[in-house]
C-alpha cells in the first residue's frame, strides 16, 4: 500500500482543495489540523489533530508519510509560521526523510510586505532543513481577490489601486501541481505557477460586480509606499508561467450568487 501524503493546514482554503484533489486521484491524504474532524470534512482522508506550535500530535501526523504538503499558515500571527515549520521539520527528521513541499508566494523576496518577508524566511528554513524539499511559489488565489473585492464593494465607490494587475490562480490548478510534485523528486525551487491571465484590478473589479449583480463606480486610487510600488511593477506576477486553466471570470460564474 502506498504511504500517505500529509497535508498541513488541510482545512484551509488551499489545504482542503489539495486533500480533495488527492482523494479524487485515488491517493492517501492525511490531514493535519488543530481541530477535530467534523461532518463537513472529507470522509476518505486520514485525520490527525495536532498543534505545530506546541507539539502534541505532530509525531503521529508525520509518521510513515511519503511526502508533506505544507499549506499551514497563520495570517494573523505569521511569525508563528517559522516556529511551526521548524517543529514540523525536526519531527519529520526523527522518523525518516519525507519530501517536504512548501507553498509560498510569487514575489516574497521582492515586495517588502511583512507577511512576505516571513514567508521568505520560512523558505530558508525549508531549504536548510536536511529534508528533500521543494518550494512552490504561486500567485494570489481567486478566493483572495474575491474576498478583497467583496469587502471593497460595501462602499458606494469601489476604490482600487491604480496601475496594478493580478494573475489569480484557482486552488484546483495549484492542487494539481502540488500533487504532481509529491510523485516526483525534490526540486529545491520549482518553477513558479500563475493563473492563466494577468488583468488589471479594475477589470477584475468589474467582473466581480457583474457576477454579483452590483452597481458601483470603479475608482483608481494611487497607493504610496514601496509595497504598492512593488505591486505596480508586477513583482508578484509570473507572466512566463501562466499555467493555470481556470480564469477569474470562470471562478465567479461557479461561485458568486447575485445579491
Amino acid at each position: 500500500m502506498t504511504r500517505p501524503i500529509l497535508v498541513t493546514g488541510g482545512t484551509g482554503t488551499l489545504g482542503r482543495a489539495v486533500v480533495q484533489f488527492l482523494l479524487d486521484k485515488g491517493l492517501r491524504p492525511r490531514v493535519l489540523s488543530r481541530r477535530q474532524r467534523n461532518s463537513g470534512d472529507p470522509a476518505g482522508a486520514e485525520w490527525v489533530t495536532a498543534d505545530l506550535l506546541r507539539g502534541p500530535g505532530v509525531a503521529d501526523a508525520v509518521a510513515n508519510v511519503n511526502a508533506i504538503v505544507h499549506c499551514a499558515t497563520n495570517g494573523r500571527h505569521p511569525e508563528d509560521d517559522v516556529h511551526a515549520t521548524r517543529r514540523l521539520i525536526d519531527t519529520a527528521l526523527l522518523g525518516g526523510s519525507p519530501h517536504l513541499i512548501y507553498v509560498s508566494i510569487v514575489g516574497v523576496d521582492r515586495i517588502p510586505l511583512k507577511y512576505y518577508r516571513i514567508k521568505h524566511g520560512v523558505e530558508g528554513v525549508v531549504e536548510r532543513s536536511g529534508l528533500p524539499c521543494t518550494i512552490q511559489r504561486a500567485t494570489q488565489f481567486h478566493d483572495l481577490i474575491v474576498s478583497i473585492l467583496r469587502g471593497a464593494s460595501r462602499l458606494p465607490v469601489l476604490p482600487l489601486p491604480s496601475g496594478t494587475s493580478f494573475q489569480p490562480i484557482d486552488t484546483g490548478d495549484l492542487s494539481a501541481r502540488l500533487a504532481a510534485l509529491t510523485a516526483g523528486p525534490a526540486q529545491g525551487r520549482a518553477p513558479d505557477i500563475g493563473g492563466p491571465r494577468i488583468e488589471t484590478v479594475q477589470d477584475l473589479g468589474q467582473q466581480y460586480l457583474h457576477a454579483a449583480g452590483k452597481r458601483r463606480i470603479v475608482g483608481s486610487v494611487w497607493a504610496p509606499g514601496k509595497v504598492a510600488g512593488g505591486y505596480r511593477q508586477g513583482l508578484h506576477l509570473a507572466p512566463d508561467h501562466a499555467d493555470g486553466t481556470v480564469t477569474f471570470e470562470q471562478l465567479l460564474a461557479r461561485t458568486i450568487k447575485q445579491s
